[in-house]
């Protein structure tokens, strides 16, 4: 039982099944009681009427004896209970003095609290009701009138008709009500049952194909329901989320292969240079030189490990916490003193064509690795004695070789981590990671670069802010 009401759709139309017979029952005890309320009010109608008559036509003549059966033809009534009561105010005795042919011997009871009522409202017409089940098996509907009064006796005017508000159109009502309105929720809930079980397997086919989704199918989506929208909202969000999964999901698949390739190299190469240096006794030099070898190595092993937890463990929103206004002329001439010795090794010039004051809301330190990873690139790819202009614009950093250039198909790759192209391999050694690294930070920043080269000419590298 538990695990039916843990059901949605079940939950669903028994909600709406509540609501549903609550307004239904709301709206026929409305009806019916309308019509209760109408009824009565005619027959209260019928017996004002009826009174006003009798007591209109007693005051005319006193001493005339009143024929009930000619106001019961009047006023088409079928029966007609009526009597006149004198009171005796010494005894408090009631005595009937007349009757109408309908109530044949019985009596219409008087309670004390009615006459006290006529006597604080003598021209008003008090109403009550009363059982008799020899007169008939309704209720009767009694109105209560003074007709007149002396010192001595007072006389009451009674007039009643059977009277039951369960009529036979009120029970007709009632009936067609439950049996309409009963008709009617039971089909609503049918239909609300197909519309609900059409949804819900709309749903569950969303969570079918989520369930055949797998990390070999990369490219799978989860097509459009066209039924409703909030089911197809949720699809183009578990879309998206899918699509950014699937390219995070390619990008660390890729991510590996590279990080093996690269580290598996310098490790075969130092297993080497060691199974040379155990084979046999050797020379200091010849130790030294394996060492030697084999710390370049290790060195080489310790760059890209350091580079591939950059790339892994930096988070965005936690760095983006942590940012403060920067000064990107001093961060660029800061970067540019780290790289100066490297520059004049290789008899290269580092020359600021412009520099303005410049203020960025970011990260310094990392702002001057990614500065100090593009001028290291320059340095390293310009092999003949030359010069490295560096631009510094309000909104745009420039930085311009005349180095060996980058092939027009490279261009679209040189971001990747781990990618080096064919001219880098063959003149320089690295790890494919530097670049990968600038993009990442200036990614962090929301910084733009666009990379212009032309291969055997140079390559100008633009960042924008």
């Amino acid at each position: 039982m538990m695990q039916r009401f843990k059901n949605l759709k079940f939950r669903l139309l028994a909600t709406l099944g509540t609501v549903l017979f609550a307004l239904f029952y709301g709206f026929g005890y409305i009806v019916v009681h309308s019509l209760e309320s109408s009824y009565q009010q005619t027959s209260e109608a019928t017996l004002f009427a009826v009174l006003k008559d009798i007591k209109h036509d007693f005051n005319l003549d006193p001493v005339k004896e009143i024929i009930f059966n000619d106001n019961k033809q009047e006023f088409n009534m079928p029966i007609l209970y009526a009597q006149v009561i004198a009171y005796d105010s010494l005894s408090n005795t009631p005595t009937i003095i007349q009757r109408s042919n309908d109530l044949k011997e019985r009596t219409l009871k008087i309670e004390p609290n009615i006459i006290q009522q006529i006597f604080e409202r003598p021209n008003e017409i008090v109403f009550s009701t009363m059982s008799d089940s020899i007169l008939t098996h309704q209720k009767i509907y009694i109105g209560t009138l003074l007709l007149t009064q002396n010192e001595d006796q007072i006389l009451f005017l009674q007039c009643a008709m059977p009277y039951d508000k369960h009529t036979p159109q009120v029970k007709e009502m009632t009936s067609t009500l439950w049996v309409g309105l009963s008709s009617l929720l039971i089909i609503i809930l049918v239909l609300a049952s197909i519309l609900i079980s059409k949804s819900l397997q709309n749903v569950q086919k969303v969570t079918n194909t989520a369930k055949e989704i797998s990390t070999q199918d990369l490219h799978s989506t989860i097509p459009q329901t066209h039924i409703a929208y909030e089911i197809d909202d949720l699809i183009a969000t578990f879309n998206t989320l899918l699509n950014e999964l699937q390219n995070a999901y390619a990008q660390v698949k890729q991510f590996g292969q590279n990080a093996s390739h690269e580290l598996k190299t310098p490790l075969t190469i130092i297993q080497g240079e060691v199974d040379i240096g155990l084979r046999k006794e050797r020379t200091i030099e010849e130790y030294q030189r394996i060492l030697q070898k084999v710390a370049k190595e290790v060195s080489t092993l310790h760059a890209v490990i350091e580079k591939i937890l950059f790339l892994s463990s930096t988070t965005k929103n936690d760095l983006k916490n942590h940012f403060s206004e920067v000064y990107l002329d001093e961060v660029l001439l800061d970067a540019i003193e780290e790289k100066r010795p490297l520059s004049e090794q290789k008899n290269l010039t580092l020359h600021v064509n412009t520099l303005e004051a410049v203020s960025v809301l970011g990260n310094a330190a990392l702002l001057k690795i990614a500065i100090a990873n593009l001028i290291d690139n320059a340095i390293k790819y310009t092999t003949t004695p030359a010069t490295i202009e560096i631009a510094l614009f309000p909104h745009e950093l420039q930085i311009k070789d005349e180095g060996l250039g980058i092939k027009e198909e490279e261009l679209a790759h040189i971001f990747e981590q781990f990618y080096r192209g064919n001219t880098s391999k063959q003149s320089t050694q690295g790890s494919g990671l530097g670049l990968a690294i600038v993009k990442n930070i200036l990614d962090l920043h929301d910084f733009g670069i666009t990379v212009h080269s032309q291969e055997g000419v140079g390559t100008q590298i633009l960042i924008t802010f």
